[in-house]
């Protein structure tokens, strides 16, 4: 299982490309931390944005 953006955002800052990847049209938001991400396992409590 993948780890969710809210682990991953140290690592992320540092490689802004790969975040950028992961984050490019959205499909989803995250309840909890509000982030979005193109698939629902990259969140920690997904929901399907319309």
């Amino acid at each position: 299982m993948a780890k969710p953006l809210c682990e991953l955002k140290k690592s992320l800052k540092k490689d802004t490309k790969a975040y950028s990847l992961l984050i490019r049209s959205p499909t989803h938001v995250c309840r909890k931390c509000g982030r979005s991400a193109n698939s629902k396992r990259l969140l920690c409590k997904p929901t399907k944005l319309d």
